[in-house]
C-alpha cells in the first residue's frame, strides 16, 4: 500500500508554497490547509490498513482523529470568511481564500471516507462476516496516489499536475466498474461469501467518492493557476476551443441568469472577446442549430458561432460577443419612458423582419394547456401552498378546479389557431434580448427553443417577462405598462392583417400559460399568487368568454 502522508518527498514539497500564498494574512491558512491535506491523506491509509487487517484498535484510532480534521475544516472556513469579508485582501487573495474554503471542505470529506471504511471493521467484527480472498488494491493504490497528487499540485502550483489528477477520477472509474463486477459474480457464485463482500462494496464506493473530492480539489488548483472558475471538462473543452488563450485573458462570471444550467464566461479569442457557453449536449447543439437558422434571416439578429466541441454528454460553443447589456437592464434603468419606448420600437422592427421573413401560410399547432400541465408540478414543488387553489380555483367569483378549466380550454385550442405561423424565439423574455442605446442594435440570445409557430406565444412571454418580477413599482411599473400596451398594439396590427379572428381569446390563453407557468421561477409568494390568480381568471374567461 502507498506511503501517503509522509516520507522525504513530501516534506520537502509542502513548505515550498507559491510566491503569492506564503505572504500574510493568508500563509497561515495555506500552511493549515497543507497540514490538513498530509492528515487526511494519513487517514485515509489507515482506514484502508484497519480494514484489511479487521484491526479494530487501529479502526477506533481514525474514528476518534476525524474530529481533528472537522475542526481544521471550521477554523479554515471562519478565518477564510473573515479575511474576505473584511476587505483587505487583494483579487488573487480574495480567489485564494475562496479555493481555500472548498478545499478544505472536500478535504474533509475525504477524511470522513477514511472514518466510515474504519467503522466498517466494527460492522464486520460485529457482524461476524467471514473475511474472504478478494481485494481492490487498485483502487486504493489509486484514491492514495490521487490525493498526494492534487495536494502536490496545490503546493507546486503545478497546473499540469493538477490536471492529472482530475483525470485519476474517469481511470478509477473503470477500474471500479470492473472490481463491481468481480464482486457481483463472487456474490452469484458463492452465496457465504456475500456479508463480507457487501462490505467491500461499501469501502470501494467509499474510495469512488474519494476520486470525486480529488477531482474537486483539483479544480480549485486549476482556478487558482489560471482564475478559470470551471469544471475540469469545461476547462478541457474551452482549451480545444481557445488553445491559444493566456490565462490573464479569461474573466469568468454568469452573464445572463436562467435556469437553463449552462455555465456562460466571457473569454478572448486572437484578442477578441468570445462568449463561451457550456451545458447539456441537447440544449446546446440544439442551440447551434437554430443560430445557424437565424443566421438566414436578414438583420444580424443573432450573435455568430465561433466554433463548439462536445465531450460525452456535455457540449461547449463559442460565440460571438456582443457588447450591449440586456434589454430588461435598460427597461429597469432610470432611462426616460421615450428612451423605453423607442428600444421597444427598434424591437418590434426586428420581429417584424423575422416575422415577414418567415411567415407560412400553416396552422401552427396550439399547445397551451399541454404546457401548463406539464409546468403545474414545478410550480407545486416551489409553492406548495398554492395545491388548494389549484384543486378549487379561483375565476370571476367563481370556483372552478384547474383542471375543468384545462380541460375546457384545451377542447377549444384547435379553433383557435392563428392562419399562419411564423419563427419565434422560443423564450422572448426582455432578458433574452441585447440592446445598444446608442447604436440600436437589437440581438437575440439564448435561441436554443426557436421554431415556427403562434406568434403571441412569444408576445406572451414578452409581455410577463417583466411583470413576473418582485418589486417594480412607481414610474419604472408605469414604463412597463406602456411598453407592454405597445407590443400589445403592434401584434393586434399582425393579427388583423393576417385575418385572425381568434386573437383576443388565443391572446388570453397564452397569457393565461405565461402568468401560470412564471410561478414556478418567481419565488416571492405573495407576487407568485398574484400571476397564479390572475392566470386562472384568463384561462376562465377563455372556457367562458360570455
Amino acid at each position: 500500500m502507498p506511503a501517503v502522508g509522509g516520507g522525504g518527498e513530501e516534506s520537502r514539497t509542502v513548505s515550498a508554497a507559491p510566491a503569492a500564498m506564503s505572504q500574510p494574512p493568508l500563509s497561515g491558512v495555506w500552511s493549515d490547509l497543507i497540514k490538513m491535506g498530509r492528515l487526511v491523506a494519513d487517514q485515509l491509509e489507515r482506514a484502508l490498513r484497519c480494514f484489511h487487517d479487521l484491526d479494530r484498535s487501529l479502526a477506533d484510532e481514525v474514528i476518534e482523529r476525524d474530529d481533528v480534521i472537522d475542526n481544521l475544516n471550521l477554523s479554515l472556513e471562519e478565518r477564510c470568511f473573515d479575511l474576505a469579508t473584511g476587505g483587505t485582501l487583494s483579487p488573487e487573495d480574495r480567489r485564494l481564500a475562496r479555493a481555500a474554503v472548498k478545499i478544505a471542505l472536500n478535504l474533509e470529506r475525504i477524511g470522513d471516507t477514511g472514518t466510515h471504511i474504519a467503522k466498517r471493521v466494527r460492522l464486520v467484527i460485529q457482524d461476524q462476516a467471514r473475511p474472504v480472498d478478494f481485494a481492490f488494491p487498485e483502487l486504493e493504490v489509486a484514491a492514495s496516489l490521487a490525493v498526494r497528487e492534487v495536494m502536490d499540485a496545490l503546493v507546486e502550483h503545478d497546473l499540469e499536475r493538477a490536471c492529472q489528477a482530475c483525470l485519476r477520477e474517469s481511470e478509477f472509474d473503470g477500474r471500479y466498474v470492473a472490481y463491481l463486477g468481480e464482486a457481483r459474480r463472487r456474490m452469484q457464485a458463492y452465496p457465504s461469501e456475500v456479508p463480507y463482500l457487501l462490505h467491500c462494496l461499501a469501502v470501494m464506493k467509499y474510495l469512488e467518492k474519494v476520486a470525486d473530492y480529488v477531482l474537486n480539489i483539483g479544480e480549485q488548483a486549476i482556478f487558482l493557476t489560471t482564475g478559470r472558475r470551471l469544471k475540469f471538462s469545461q476547462y478541457q473543452q474551452l482549451g480545444r476551443l481557445v488553445p491559444e488563450a493566456q490565462p490573464g485573458e479569461f474573466e469568468f462570471h454568469p452573464y445572463w441568469d436562467g435556469i437553463s444550467g449552462a455555465v456562460v464566461a466571457q473569454v478572448r479569442r486572437q484578442g477578441a472577446p468570445a462568449i463561451y457557453k457550456e451545458g447539456s449536449r441537447r440544449k446546446i447543439e440544439e442551440e447551434a442549430r437554430k443560430l445557424e437558422a437565424w443566421a438566414r434571416i436578414p438583420g444580424d439578429l443573432t450573435p455568430r458561432v465561433l466554433g463548439s466541441v462536445t465531450v460525452k454528454d456535455r457540449e461547449a460553443l463559442l460565440r460571438e460577443f456582443v457588447d450591449s447589456p440586456l434589454l430588461s437592464e435598460f427597461y429597469l434603468s432610470a432611462a426616460s419612458r421615450d428612451g423605453k419606448l423607442a428600444a421597444t420600437h427598434r424591437l418590434l422592427d426586428a420581429v417584424h423582419v423575422v416575422w415577414a421573413y418567415t411567415t407560412v401560410v400553416e396552422r401552427p399547432r396550439i399547445d397551451y394547456v399541454e404546457q401548463i400541465r406539464r409546468r403545474l408540478p414545478e410550480v407545486l414543488a416551489l409553492h406548495p401552498e398554492f395545491q388548494p387553489i389549484v384543486e378549487q380555483g379561483v375565476a370571476g367569483g367563481q370556483t372552478a378546479r384547474v383542471e375543468e378549466l384545462l380541460v375546457r380550454a384545451e377542447a377549444l385550442e384547435p379553433d383557435l389557431a392563428p392562419p399562419v405561423s411564423v419563427w419565434l424565439h422560443g423564450d422572448f423574455n426582455a432578458n433574452n434580448v441585447l440592446y445598444h442605446e446608442r447604436t440600436g442594435q437589437v440581438k437575440f440570445i439564448d435561441v436554443h427553443r426557436s421554431r415556427l409557430g403562434d406568434y403571441l406565444q412569444d408576445i406572451s412571454v414578452f409581455l410577463l417577462s417583466m411583470e413576473r418580477r418582485p418589486g417594480i413599482a412607481g414610474p419604472v411599473a408605469d414604463d412597463v405598462a406602456a411598453i407592454n400596451e405597445l407590443v400589445e398594439g403592434f401584434a393586434r396590427r399582425f393579427g388583423a392583417e393576417h385575418g385572425d379572428a381568434a386573437f383576443e381569446r388565443r391572446l388570453h390563453l397564452s397569457l393565461a400559460r405565461s402568468c401560470i407557468t412564471s410561478c414556478r421561477v418567481v419565488a416571492d409568494p405573495a407576487h407568485s399568487e398574484r400571476l397564479l390568480r390572475r392566470g386562472l381568471g384568463l384561462l376562465s374567461s377563455v372556457t367562458d368568454p360570455a
